[in-house]
């Protein structure tokens, strides 16, 4: 077996093509595991995830980051399955959550990460609120009086100090799409600085409450990194005032939110974390921060496939139609954002090209993976993997039609284990009367 040449090089170091023996189709492998041979073993729908990926962004995001003082707390929401949580807490990062069931998956992952856990999000409980103290994590970043109300009360109640930041709203568009986009006025997230101001000098009243932080986060799939540094410069003006008011500001939450590449082959991460690191720390110089990040995406993003099968062939008049296996409970982004995500077949070397929807069984117009998209002729019966599914593709599963999700596989060199095992119905239905 023999590696292929760069240019059939998809989403390093993870995904390949790879030629086998004397077949003259090159296969996708993930590491040095075919996707067909997990096809065959585990069936498809099948969400297939590269370690090396991951590992190598987390080395990435240390080197970029490596001369200010800063924890990388993975933004769970991103892809929350245990297994990639332990292997992300091994390497030292912490977490960012924005639910109680988020902190339970962190805590069952690494106990110890509580300690380096950011919680997020706009309605936390009083319940969450508890958890989180009794579990002993770092910051909680506030998103109304309410909230902060609500904190200091449980806080008091359980005699223990809870480190808060305020999560301000800079008024800076993310650039992106607008269910996705959280750093305007008009956002649910987030309190205008204004506001903010007041708000900190609350907190400071509260016993139980430290005032440790500021934190912004603008919106996800951000490409524009110059848009980072318009909202963090911002950001370090206020934090600059702050201080002049006596408030001990020690560190400063700059979220998440950085972009990959969708289309086509993604340019070098190690140089676009670079930019990114640039244009965070950049407005930071002399304020002698612990800076927190929350990359999400970035980390798992190109890291994980959706392997599918094609069912039927299908022509409406001139409107071609390869219907698949997975569906939109296995994949929402294409079907909620019209999200675009590249769709490879996994044998590959068949010249002759067609227009044609990849479409799912779910019984809605919208149960679509891709529109007049321009394909390599396949088969009924051959397998498609849909790129770049790692993030926000299983978290966001459900069991509409009444399917059951998916099973996922993680490969490490030639390793590979099931980290969740399909759904049965049984499965779905075990708590139904």
């Amino acid at each position: 077996m023999k590696r292929a040449r760069a240019s059939q090089t998809l989403r390093p170091p993870g995904f390949s093509y790879v030629e086998a023996g004397s077949a003259p189709a090159l296969q996708l492998h993930c590491e040095a595991v075919p996707l067909e041979r997990l096809a065959a073993r585990h069936g498809t729908p099948l969400y297939v995830y590269s370690a090396a990926t991951i590992r190598s962004r987390l080395r990435a995001f240390a080197q970029a980051f490596r001369a200010v003082p800063h924890t990388l707390c993975y933004s769970v929401k991103a892809n929350s399955a245990l297994a990639i949580l332990r292997m992300i807490a091994g390497a030292g990062a912490g977490f960012d959550v924005v639910s109680g069931g988020e902190l339970q998956r962190v805590l069952r992952a690494n106990r110890k990460a509580a300690g380096k856990v950011v919680f997020s999000g706009v309605g936390k409980t009083a319940e969450e609120m508890e958890l989180a103290l009794r579990s002993g994590i770092l910051l909680f970043n506030i998103e109304s009086e309410s909230e902060l109300n609500m904190l200091s009360a449980v806080a008091g109640r359980l005699k223990k100090r809870a480190a808060v930041a305020i999560r301000v709203n800079p008024d800076v568009s993310a650039k992106t799409h607008p269910y996705i986009s959280t750093g305007l006025h008009q956002h649910k997230f987030g309190v205008p600085i204004p506001e903010a101001q007041t708000l900190y000098a609350l907190a400071a009243r509260q016993p139980y409450l430290d005032v440790a932080g500021v934190s912004v986060h603008i919106g996800s799939q951000i490409t524009d990194v110059g848009t980072f540094q318009e909202a963090l410069a911002r950001v370090a003006e206020f934090i600059r005032r702050l201080r002049r008011e006596g408030h001990d500001i020690r560190y400063i939450d700059a979220g998440g939110g950085l972009g990959i590449s969708y289309e086509g082959a993604e340019q070098s991460f190690e140089k676009q974390i670079a930019a990114y690191a640039k244009a965070v720390t950049q407005p930071l110089r002399g304020l002698k921060l612990h800076l927190l990040l929350e990359p999400g995406r970035s980390i798992v993003g190109a890291a994980g496939v959706l392997l599918t099968r094609v069912i039927y062939r299908k022509t409406n008049y001139r409107k071609r139609f390869l219907i698949v296996d997975a569906a939109m409970n296995d994949l929402i982004r294409p079907s909620l954002y019209s999200a675009y995500h590249e769709i490879v077949p996994v044998r590959s070397g068949a010249a002759e090209t067609e227009i044609t929807d990849v479409v799912g069984p779910i019984c809605e117009t919208g149960d679509f993976f891709a529109r007049e998209r321009k394909l390599p002729v396949v088969r009924e019966g051959d397998l498609l993997a849909i790129l770049d599914a790692g993030a926000y593709g299983s978290v966001l599963g459900s069991n509409y039609n009444t399917r059951g999700r998916a099973a996922e596989v993680l490969v490490d060199g030639a390793r590979a284990k099931v980290i969740r095992r399909r759904e049965s119905f049984e499965d779905q239905t075990r708590m139904e009367g």
